[in-house]
């Protein structure tokens, strides 16, 4: 088990110390640096030698596993010594009542984990070292144990490994990024899960997300100081709606924000029948592209945009490798709701399939009937049919089919809603070595032409640019490598993570001030609604309760991120 997600993104010096570890461990670090290239990491068995200073400390069970208190404390207090005052300490510690431990004694067999050491001993002595804990997780794996077994513990049995977050200093206020999911399956993974995955690892930002659907609770200032509430692609279904739960927020001193990534003319008369009111009653809103942030500029003065990124950085291609193997060259085309701008290449692509015959090959993952209208022998459905019409897989399937393409195609027909989407796919695409041939919508800001990938503005460039992207595979290789520099250099999470980190700080401390703004931008349409807001008081004055939000967040338990 590896532990990157626990190590503070941002940081460029990490130690990780294992103990005495078996020769098939693996330590954290290939992971971490997929995710911060940047960094340096140093592994070492003990703290015996121990130089520099460094922003995350990772000590791993086997070296204080077996630690009586003094020992302990002084070696936590050593190796603290040697950590940036706004450092993180993660300690692991194997869970000497794991159920294989359980069986392998009761069969007569030495324990898996070879600890004496407990969970509360260790979250003693790091608070005795003068430290302090932030957080205290469990982590669990699927059991199959005896049934004597299950009955000696109901409570840990799964717990495979306990893992504690420390800090030097002072610890910043315990902030709470809370989200409603509007949308799922496509944007959430870029626009929720990833941010909220490197906000998790800073110190003392705890999360919680909720599905449009679910009932979900609204926290007080007791259980956190600052709290950031975001309404990710939620459309309010009435004026009334969003103007009570805007009161509620302002009632709790919440940072209200608006996460929108998708150009709202696809779901304009819901939007027009509550007055704009998701993007009006909102203290901000994030975007992610500038023609998005200047249409919805229109709503809310304070808009930011940030800009899609990639989690990890996938290993570089070995193309010389590739190359030995003499395989067709393979074109890539994947995307949601592009029929018509895969349509269009159709004819082309049907004409390139007839001229180089087994030379080449497709892989398609959207709808079915595009992938049975290419004619092609040398065609591969990327995908199951049988789900969403073949258009969503998981995003690891998903990365596997571009990294197994030479290029891919980004087709994007100029209109409103296309102009406003972002470059994701390019570096995607440009992540895992295909060499993108991409309309100019969109792409023109990002590639830079014959070096990090290639343009077309009509079809003669299309086929004078693909008929040379599948003649010359050392061009290929040389704008992959190029593109692959340019992602490795701006464009992951953890070179931006912090920014957004940093603007929601900002914004609550102008809280008050924001607020009036947002008053004053609903307040001349409240006479416009009179009828609904009396009809919405009357239904829920008494019934709270059968809202999908409560206001009653005391009564939660604070979570665990």
């Amino acid at each position: 088990m590896t532990y990157e997600t626990f190590i503070p993104a941002r940081a460029k010096a990490v130690l990780e110390l294992t103990g005495e570890v078996p020769d098939d461990f693996e330590t954290t670090e290939k992971k971490f640096l997929e995710i911060q290239p940047e960094c340096k990491y140093t592994v070492a068995e003990d703290a015996t030698d121990i130089r520099g200073i460094f922003d995350a400390i990772l000590i791993q069970s086997p070296l204080i596993g077996k630690l009586d208190n003094e020992k302990l404390v002084d070696l936590i207090k050593k190796i603290a010594a040697r950590l940036k005052l706004n450092g993180t300490l993660i300690f692991t510690l194997d869970n000497i009542g794991h159920a294989e431990n359980l069986t392998a004694l009761l069969d007569g067999k030495p324990p898996k984990f070879k600890v004496t050491l407990t969970r509360d001993e260790l979250s003693d002595a790091i608070e005795e070292a003068g430290l302090t804990v932030l957080r205290s997780l469990n982590a669990g794996r699927p059991i199959k144990v005896r049934k004597n077994i299950a009955e000696l513990s109901k409570t840990e049995l799964s717990v495979f490994v306990y893992i504690f977050t420390a800090y030097r200093s002072e610890p910043p206020k315990k902030t709470l990024v809370q989200t409603l999911i509007g949308e799922s399956t496509v944007c959430a993974p870029s626009r929720v899960h990833m941010p909220n995955a490197f906000f998790m690892a800073e110190p003392n930002i705890f999360i919680v997300s909720s599905l449009v659907g679910k009932k979900y609770r609204l926290f007080d200032r007791d259980q956190f100081e600052d709290r950031i509430f975001i309404n990710q692609r939620m459309c309010f279904p009435s004026f009334a709606v969003g103007l009570d739960f805007f009161k509620v927020l302002r009632r709790k001193e919440i940072l209200f924000i608006s996460e929108m990534d998708d150009h709202p003319v696809l779901w304009e008369n819901d939007y027009k029948k509550s007055e704009w009111i998701n993007f009006r009653a909102v203290h901000a809103i994030q975007t992610s592209t500038p023609y998005l942030a200047d249409f919805l500029s229109q709503y809310n003065p304070h808009v930011r945009v940030f800009a899609n990124q990639l989690r990890r950085l996938p290993p570089p291609r070995d193309f010389a490798e590739e190359f030995k193997q003499k395989k067709p060259v393979r074109i890539f085309f994947g995307a949601l709701n592009r029929d018509g701008d895969f349509m269009e290449l159709l004819p082309i692509l049907n004409r390139f399939a007839k001229q180089y015959g087994d030379k080449i090959e497709f892989k398609i993952l959207a709808r079915k009937n595009l992938f049975d209208a290419l004619e092609s022998d040398n065609k591969v459905f990327v995908g199951d049919a049988s789900k969403y019409d073949g258009q969503f897989i998981s995003y690891d399937a998903y990365e596997e089919a571009i990294r197994s393409s030479d290029i891919a195609l980004l087709p994007l027909r100029d209109n409103e809603f296309n102009r406003s989407k972002s470059d994701l796919k390019f570096i995607e695409c440009a992540g895992n070595g295909a060499v993108v041939l991409a309309s100019p919508v969109v792409y023109s800001k990002t590639i830079e032409e014959g070096r990090t990938g290639f343009i077309y503005r009509d079809d003669r460039e299309f086929v004078t640019k693909l008929n040379l992207l599948i003649k010359n595979k050392n061009l290929r290789r040389m704008v992959s490598e190029s593109a692959y520099a340019y992602v490795k250099r701006e464009r992951l999470m953890s070179q931006h993570y912090m920014e957004r980190l940093e603007w929601y700080r900002e914004l609550l401390t102008r809280l008050p001030e924001l607020t009036a703004e947002a008053e004053k931008r609903i307040e001349k349409f409240i006479p416009m609604f009179k009828k609904e807001l009396a009809e919405f008081k009357e239904r829920f004055s008494q019934n709270r309760q059968a809202l999908p939000y409560s206001d009653q967040g005391s009564e939660i338990p604070i979570p665990n991120s």
